[in-house]
């Protein structure tokens, strides 16, 4: 008895047809052992099939391999190819509006590199490095860095307004704009820089005791100098229950202190 989830050997179709690989659930390309009788329709679908899967490695290779609905359009993939790629394997999807290349090496942190691509999705990676297209910043930050113990949530971005929502499992802060200096890239994302975060962190009013991790870490391997990161948080120190006579080194000294990190670095001076 044939089994009915293996494509026949014989017959009227092409086993090389997009379509019947799709019916069939098969991942890869068959030997023809008989021509099909579509009228040459085969021959122009294989055709399409290959010249997309060109199209989407070449954004996907320096994308994470990842891909936008709205890149894919721009390419000459619409929304129906993407769909017929995905039910055959070739595509899965990564999150809402994103598809991963299956195959394609597997990257960390998807779920970031999603949200941050969302937010301008018919602008490819490469050319929103210097942030002008969002930055990942605060909790999201943190994690690109390895820094804190942070409470796992919402992917985190720095954005303009005119972006707009970033969607579900996203959190948009809008201002203030980081400088040029003030970002960094961390494995091809555009990231706010060590003391940028902590300055975020700060504004946000996250618990000290977090804050304190993350600068632990952050002194520890050597990313921030304590004197400028001083100046920097200087104007937090009454947000977290300093006199205002109290310096950014007073405010560092409490933060390490409610994180029991207060070892890490001397705070006299």
């Amino acid at each position: 008895m044939s089994n009915p989830l293996v494509p026949p050997t014989t017959g009227t179709f092409c086993l090389l047809c997009p379509m019947l690989l799709i019916r069939y659930g098969r991942r890869q390309p068959l030997a023809v052992s008989k021509r099909c009788g579509h009228m040459g329709s085969c021959d122009d679908e294989l055709v399409d099939y290959v010249e997309a899967l060109v199209k989407l490695g070449q954004v996907t290779a320096e994308q994470w391999g990842l891909i936008t609905v709205e890149q894919s359009e721009q390419i000459g993939v619409d929304a129906s190819s993407l769909a017929h790629l995905t039910c055959a394997g070739v595509l899965a999807v990564a999150e809402d509006g994103v598809f991963r290349l299956v195959g394609a090496p597997l990257t960390s942190h998807v779920e970031i590199k999603a949200a941050w691509l969302r937010l301008e999705p018919g602008t490819p990676a490469w050319q929103r490095l210097a942030g002008d297209g969002g930055v990942v910043s605060h909790s999201s930050a943190c994690l690109l860095h390895g820094l804190g113990d942070l409470p796992a949530g919402a992917v985190e971005l720095l954005a303009a307004s005119r972006n707009g929502g970033g969607g579900p499992g996203v959190r948009l802060h809008h201002g203030p704009e980081p400088e040029p200096a003030q970002i960094t890239v961390v494995d091809g994302l555009p990231v706010t820089t060590v003391g940028r975060t902590i300055t975020d962190l700060l504004r946000a009013g996250l618990d000290g005791g977090h804050v304190g991790g993350v600068v632990a870490d952050s002194v520890r391997g050597g990313l921030v100098d304590i004197d400028d990161l001083a100046q920097e948080v200087a104007v937090f120190t009454s947000a977290y229950g300093l006199p205002e006579s109290a310096s950014g080194r007073d405010l560092i000294g409490r933060l390490l202190a409610e994180a029991g990190e207060q070892t890490v670095v001397p705070m006299a001076g």
